[in-house]
């Protein structure tokens, strides 16, 4: 990115989404019931989040669906919906489209936009419409500002580690990207009930989310970063913002900006090396008219909360022509977008620029060096039961301009196989067979999240990641030798106490439907099939190919733990196509090649 100032115009924007909007209007219009419920079946209470984008149009003047009775009619209903379905403390059931059930919750993205609703469209609800909704929004809001922002919440998970248990009857402050929504809410609420004392916890809570970022940007739900989930903290600040004006908030919005602008791949996906959350997701196959190939991310963010800051401005113009590119049906929070375009004043100028080297501490670095991109994380933290905190175990991304990301990919649990070291047998425990009751924390005879970690940078591009775990020291070592070449090597500098074998695994991305080619010339693909490779010398996928020691062992698909389904269970295309070489303290080289 250039330092010179850069800018994209309000009118650009707020056009592009309209059209977003828009798209988005029949298919919820096609799913609208006379109950007031949006969404195909199974109804989920987050099908009603599309009362928000009809209010938008419905207040869009010179749109075509603007005053729009029949459109009154639908969001009218909607708000009833909301309504008619609360339990008696205002709370829905966490229901999903998969048929599974997670209890009842205070749905915060949800709530915010009905809450949101109201306030552009009070005036036009008729008396009888305004005291349904207001009925049921005060129960809401009296349920958030009661529990949801304290560890009185029904969905609160417990301390960090490190912090001790609550006492008996104690209450504390719940810091997550869900009670920071609520308290954008609830400061709207309180604006619009007149009740002083929810804006003015809204405002202590957000204090406290503020007081929680770390230095380098982010929050932690458990150890490190959670770069996904980290937007989602930033997007609630930017919310607020818009809402309350309160600029204490905006030097926390430009560190979570700067952060997420460095952790992002020239594709717009998330870069998810330290992220404790969630790792790379699957990507979509598009092909244009005459065949040709191009491999999506599931999700390239904008957000509001990039608005208000130059880090932020950045990453949007970075984002946006992406975006601009893919089905304008796809952009989530468009609502939200274009609801907050209007706190901006001025252009959405920037000259905030990607940094050659970003790091945060002892724990982790980027590094750029056009077409190559190199993420290291030495997070090390001990396993937790909590099936969405992520085990950390993958270490290392490699990104190239021209071939995507090649390896890494990120986290997951009970995987020994996604790890980037293991000491001992890995077939001792599988994320296969898991149910929600799993142990996924066990106690088994295979190390496979380091104890420790460093990082070093060599001159000449050249990097070594030093990992130790049950005892075993293995050292990886990267450099990027041209625009088409990087070698890595493996050795096991110190051998487990026990005598345990060492390994190292490299996982590498799927592409759908690009081959697999191996050196005896042979060739498979990666679909539901499964099956190991041994005694080859060379591998070859999408636009790379890497040498390899005789000895490893090539497996597909080796699936990960999914902890948004009901049993845990991860489809073929979440796999990874992983690489396993057994460490000894001979140096091994690996050449990867771009083709």
């Amino acid at each position: 990115m250039s330092s010179t100032p850069v800018s994209f115009g309000h009118d650009q924007l707020r056009a592009f989404l309209l059209r977003a909007l828009e798209a988005k209007y029949e298919p919820i219009i096609a799913t609208a019931r006379p109950d007031g419920r949006f969404g195909t079946d199974p109804w989920i209470v987050r099908d009603q989040n599309a009362m928000l984008t009809l209010a938008l149009l419905y207040q869009c003047e010179g749109g075509p669906h603007y005053k729009d009775p029949k459109l009154l009619e639908h969001i009218s209903a909607g708000g009833r919906c909301m309504q008619a379905t609360q339990d008696e403390k205002g709370m829905h059931p966490f229901d999903k489209k998969d048929g599974s059930n997670w209890g009842p919750i205070y749905m915060p993205w949800t709530y915010l936009r009905w809450i949101i609703t109201y306030e552009i469209m009070q005036a036009e609800l008729s008396p009888e419409d305004d005291s349904i909704w207001t009925k049921g929004l005060l129960l809401g809001y009296g349920g958030v500002a009661a529990t949801e922002l304290t560890s009185k919440s029904n969905i609160y998970p417990g301390p960090l580690p490190g912090r001790p248990a609550l006492k008996d009857g104690e209450v504390i402050p719940w810091v997550h990207n869900i009670p920071s929504h609520h308290a954008t809410g609830l400061f709207l609420a309180g604006k619009l009930f007149n009740r002083p004392e929810w804006q003015q916890q809204a405002r202590d809570y957000m204090q406290l989310v503020v007081a929680a970022q770390s230095p380098d940007g982010w929050w932690s739900e458990h150890s490190g970063p959670v770069v996904a989930y980290n937007r989602v903290y930033i997007e609630a600040l930017g919310l607020y913002y818009s809402i309350s004006g309160d600029e204490s908030v905006l030097p926390a919005i430009a560190r979570g900006n700067r952060f997420h602008l460095n952790y992002v791949y020239p594709n717009g996906a998330m870069i998810e090396t330290v992220d404790e959350r969630n790792p790379y997701m699957p990507l979509t196959l598009k092909r244009d008219a005459d065949g040709q190939a191009h491999y999506l991310p599931k999700q390239v963010n904008i957000h509001p909360g990039l608005y208000f800051s130059n880090e932020g401005r950045a990453l949007f113009a970075h984002q946006f022509p992406i975006v601009q590119s893919r089905n304008i049906e796809e952009i989530d929070d468009v609502d939200y977008l274009y609801y907050c375009l209007t706190a901006t004043t001025g252009d959405l100028s920037f000259d905030a620029q990607q940094e050659p080297r970003f790091r945060m501490g002892d724990q982790a670095l980027i590094a750029r060096e056009d077409p190559w991109l190199l993420s290291f994380s030495a997070y090390c933290c001990e396993r937790t039961p909590n099936r969405f905190i992520q085990d950390r175990q993958n270490l290392v991304s490699i990104y190239h301009r021209k071939a995507g990301l090649i390896l890494g990919g990120g986290n997951t649990k009970i995987q020994p196989l996604w790890s980037t070291l293991t000491v001992g047998d890995t077939t001792l425990i599988s994320p296969q067979g898991a149910t929600r009751q799993s142990n996924l924390a066990p106690d088994v005879a295979v190390a496979y999240t380091p104890d420790s970690c460093s990082i070093e940078e060599a001159a000449g591009n050249q990097w070594t990641l030093q990992i130790t775990s049950a005892g075993a020291v293995a050292e990886l070592t990267f450099a990027i030798v041209d625009d088409a070449h990087l070698k890595l090597g493996t050795r096991l500098m110190t051998p487990a106490p026990d005598g345990s074998p060492a390994a190292v695994h490299l996982t590498f991305i799927r592409y759908p439907e690009s081959p697999v080619t191996f050196s005896n010339d042979s060739t498979t693909e990666l679909n539901a099939d499964s099956w190991e490779q041994t005694g080859l010398t060379s591998i070859a996928h999408h636009r790379w190919q890497l040498t390899i020691p005789s000895e490893a062992k090539i497996k597909w698909p080796v699936l990960p733990h999914n902890p948004y389904t009901d049993n845990g269970h991860a489809e073929t295309e979440e796999g990874r196509l992983v690489f396993s070489l057994p460490l000894s303290a001979e140096p091994q080289s690996l050449s990867l090649t771009i083709k």
